[in-house]
C-alpha cells in the first residue's frame, strides 16, 4: 500500500505509517467495474469506504429522478456515518469507471477503542474534521440553490 497516498487521505490525518498501517491491515480491497453500486440507499452497511482509485458519484433519488450530490475521486472516504452508528445508507454511491476502494468495518475500527484508544480517538478527531468540511460544503450548496431559486423567481 502507497503510505504517501493513504497518509493523505483526510481520514489519516496526523498519523505515523505503523498507525495507518495497523488500520489498513484489517482492511479488505475491493474492485468494481463501471456503472456499478458500492452501496445502495437504505441498504443496512457497517463499512467506510475510501476510493483508492478510479472515481464515483454519491447519487440520490428525488422526485423518481437521479441527482448527482458529489463526485468522489482518489482519497475520497464515503460511508462514514457509519462511525457514528448510522448503519443505514442515505444515498447511493455508484462508480463512473473502474474503482478500487478499501474497505474498512465498524468491528474492526472499533476495536480500535479497546485496543489502541489514543489511535481511535485520533482517527474519530479526524472523521469530525471530515464531517464538518462535508456540513460546510452542503451549507455552501444550500446557500447557492437558495439564492439561484431566488433570482429565478
Amino acid at each position: 500500500m502507497s503510505y504517501h497516498f493513504i497518509k493523505g487521505c483526510p481520514l489519516f490525518y496526523e498519523m505515523f505509517e505503523e498507525e495507518i498501517d495497523y488500520i489498513v491491515s484489517r482492511a479488505k480491497i475491493l474492485i468494481f467495474e463501471k456503472d456499478k453500486f458500492v452501496v445502495r440507499e437504505g441498504d443496512e452497511g457497517a463499512e467506510l469506504y475510501i476510493l483508492l482509485r478510479g472515481h464515483a458519484e454519491v447519487v440520490k433519488v428525488v422526485d423518481h429522478e437521479p441527482v448527482v450530490l458529489n463526485k468522489l475521486e482518489k482519497g475520497d472516504v464515503f460511508g462514514e456515518m457509519v462511525i457514528i452508528n448510522e448503519n443505514t445508507r442515505t444515498a447511493d454511491i455508484i462508480t463512473t469507471d473502474k474503482c478500487e476502494i478499501l474497505c474498512l468495518d465498524y468491528q474492526d475500527i472499533f476495536k480500535l477503542y479497546e485496543k489502541k484508544p489514543k489511535l481511535f480517538a485520533l482517527l474519530s478527531f479526524n472523521l469530525s474534521r471530515l464531517l464538518v468540511k462535508r456540513i460546510k460544503g452542503f451549507s455552501s450548496t444550500i446557500i447557492d440553490v437558495s439564492t439561484n431559486s431566488k433570482k429565478a423567481s
